[in-house]
């Protein structure tokens, strides 16, 4: 009986190992709040080839768009929170919660993170038939009530919206924000000169800059983007001391296995590191940031509280 007992112990003792170790067994879906050919698309499908290859398992990209990313949010909040449905979060999904009146989940409670992938700035846009070619003659012409300039951004809830709602704030400017679906169709608009300026991630706008169909007035983030060394940040120019550069990451239904949840993240660090995704990343100017669990949950803590400051001295709200 004594060695039955001690051989149910082991057993029991083994079983998150084995679950860490067996996953996945079957395919893996990620969920993209963005529709396809946008940065947030490219970066994941990039991780999605890699993490096939090393769990010898289809990575599955299902892209649910819509609601300021709200609709995939959803999605896998009600999803079994075994791993292999996951959610591709960005920055509307730290910034939702405070933008938004109501959500049909709760950010926090119903989701557990899992990794962080990568960072990167914003740029404020303008195609090439459009006046301006400062921020200062950008700013001269986005004060005037009577006729109130349209600024375009992927989309409600992201950080390139509320990168615009601060600037309206900051530097007192009249403005009609116009959200599009993603960053891939605002670029072909601005590209194509429906709309003339567009506050974009700098990946979905690194692939246009030389093509002399766009200008670039200044870039977020604490220093200046090394694709565009000659354009000044806006704290440079005064304008706001606010990080409002994007990023993409991971996160699980609420409940997940401990053990699954740090094979997730063990493999997407591992990942992260290896030189072709590197490489490929670079080429998008995003930067990889592999971190632990609980570096990653500290970022997150830091996004809500960031992101709902921005959102309280803004005024930003969306119904």
């Amino acid at each position: 009986m004594k060695q039955l007992i001690m051989g149910c112990l082991l057993a029991i003792a083994a079983l998150p190992l084995w679950g860490q170790e067996d996953f996945p067994t079957k395919p893996v879906t990620l969920v993209v709040a963005t529709p396809a050919g946008g940065i947030t698309d490219k970066v994941i499908r990039l991780m999605a080839r890699s993490l096939q290859a090393r769990w010898n398992q289809p990575v599955m990209v299902d892209n649910r768009a819509g609601a300021a990313g709200n609709i995939a949010s959803a999605y896998v909040a009600k999803a079994v929170p075994d791993g292999y449905t996951l959610l591709v979060s960005a920055g509307p999904f730290a910034i939702n919660p405070s933008l938004f009146r109501s959500l049909p989940f709760n950010t926090q409670k119903d989701f557990t993170p899992i990794a962080l992938i990568c960072t990167s700035y914003s740029v404020l846009l303008v195609n090439e038939s459009f006046p301006a070619k400062t921020y200062a003659e950008f700013v001269n012409m986005a004060r005037n009530p009577a006729d109130p300039l349209v600024v375009a951004s992927p989309g409600n809830g992201t950080a390139q919206h509320l990168g615009i709602e601060l600037l309206r704030a900051a530097s007192k400017l009249s403005i009609n924000h116009v959200p599009y679906k993603g960053g891939a169709p605002a670029m072909n608009d601005l590209l194509a000169g429906h709309v003339k300026v567009l506050m974009a991630g700098m990946g979905d706008a690194s692939p246009h800059l030389k093509s002399g169909k766009i200008r670039a007035l200044a870039v977020t983030g604490k220093s200046r983007s090394s694709l565009l060394p000659n354009v000044a940040t806006f704290s440079e120019l005064g304008v706001m001391d606010f990080d409002a550069s994007g990023w993409v990451g991971l996160h699980a239904p609420a409940g997940i296995s401990p053990a699954i949840l740090a094979k997730i993240n063990r493999d997407v660090v591992a990942t992260l590191g290896e030189p072709a995704v590197r490489q490929a990343m670079a080429a998008m100017d995003v930067e990889p940031r592999p971190t632990s669990l609980p570096e990653f949950r500290q970022y997150m803590d830091v996004q809500f509280s960031k992101w709902k400051e921005a959102v309280d001295l803004s005024g930003a709200k969306v119904d």
